[in-house]
């Protein structure tokens, strides 16, 4: 998704007949978007991955299936994430919170080691790691990430996240279908430009094959969870069904840290667009990090007040201080509708003026179709937030 990228051992060309070093046929199977006319990768496995025992339904509730509150008004909303109690691991614990047709965000706060595969057949995942560290295994290799870190994983790839100490703050933006680099950040050869915010070099690939590890991985059967029209099933394998040789292709998980996205400042206020760090069909990601602000003599850096008359507004607060808002704290989300407008809370906006540079760190995504909150979300709302302008 960033470049060619090539681990292990691949023959000298696709589609021909490759062996291991025991003279046994590998298994090629080829991950293709957009049919065969979009970015793929080629992988070599020891065994068939399509040799599975069993396959059953499964649930977890708040992730899959979701359920939408009631009677969704249109106003200002905050829901302060950080209430969520800790719970599960990478996909036990997860809380899908907001969601529409194109995008569902959610949170997860993990305190267990992971257990079964997951594999996301409805789109690509791109999580933020507010607080943790750790380690993706997925069939492409193992990815380290740390905090702070984006870490984008394509869809239908069957992966589980390691965390240091089994603990961690994650956002997760499910992309349906997609969610990956801008195009306008793109040459007509598919290299990052020298003018968009980050470089080729700013994204971290595996670069490390994932052997099987008794310890890690245990005893059979290996359980796969697959999801897929927003329901979850899983498969069952009697043999370890991830043991690739090689691969090569543009499909494969990355890590990008937020602190290496390259900020622009002008003259005066420019708009949230010039954050944008991610998109998929219907919206967009953004990063605001720790900058320098406008350098008019009389401008105002607080940004102002708008009504964005076609787009929904999410922002995740991760850390700094926010020249817009007050009490807004780590892990608030505020979601800002479509239809009403928004903007600095009263003293803000005269309170930033010959300000020089800010130091907030958040996640921002802008989406076309409405937002619903889910009843997850629902018990985490802070039902004051739309009255706080007048206090």
């Amino acid at each position: 998704m960033i470049q060619r990228h090539t681990l292990g051992k691949v023959p000298a060309k696709p589609h021909t007949a490759f062996y291991d070093e025991d003279h046994q046929l590998l298994m090629e199977v080829c991950v293709t978007r957009q049919g065969f006319s979009g970015p793929f990768s080629i992988l070599y496995y020891r065994r068939p991955p399509t040799d599975e025992a069993v396959a059953e339904p499964y649930t977890l509730p708040d992730f899959s299936p979701i359920t939408s509150m009631d009677g969704q008004d249109l106003r200002r909303r905050h829901v302060v994430s950080s209430r969520l109690p800790p719970g599960g691991d990478f996909l036990t614990g997860r809380k899908t919170l907001l969601f529409n047709s194109d995008v569902h965000m959610g949170i997860c706060k993990p305190v267990d080691p992971p257990g079964r595969f997951f594999s996301n057949g409805d789109g690509d995942e791109l999580y933020f790691i507010n607080a943790g560290s750790g380690f993706v295994e997925s069939v492409y290799g193992i990815l380290p990430f740390r905090r702070h870190d984006y870490v984008l994983i394509p869809k239908s790839t069957p992966y589980r996240i390691h965390l240091d100490g089994d603990k961690g703050t994650l956002l997760i933006f499910e992309g349906r279908p997609w969610l990956g680099i801008p195009g306008e950040y793109r040459n007509r050869s598919g290299q990052l430009t020298d003018y968009a915010p980050f470089s080729h070099r700013d994204f971290r690939l595996p670069a490390e094959l994932l052997s099987f590890d008794p310890d890690r991985h245990g005893p059979p059967p290996y359980p796969l969870v697959v999801k897929r029209g927003d329901a979850l099933t899983v498969h069952r394998y009697d043999y370890w069904p991830h043991d690739v040789v090689g691969w090569d292709g543009a499909i494969y998980p990355v890590a990008f840290n937020i602190l290496d996205f390259q900020p622009k400042t002008g003259l005066v206020h420019l708009p949230p667009t010039i954050h944008t760090t991610f998109a998929g069909d219907g919206f967009v990601v953004c990063s605001f990090v720790p900058r320098m602000v406008d350098f008019h003599e009389q401008a105002v850096p607080c940004p102002y007040g708008h009504a964005s008359a076609d787009m929904d507004e999410i922002l995740y607060y991760v850390d700094g201080n926010f020249t817009s808002r007050r009490g807004i704290q780590p892990e608030s989300i505020s979601l800002h509708p479509a239809g009403i407008l928004h903007g600095p809370h009263p003293g803000m906006f005269e309170k930033s003026i010959g300000t020089k540079r800010t130091n907030e760190l958040a996640v921002m995504c802008d989406t076309y179709k409405p937002l619903h909150m889910t009843t997850a979300a629902a018990d985490l709302e802070d039902n004051d937030y739309h009255a706080s302008w007048l206090k």
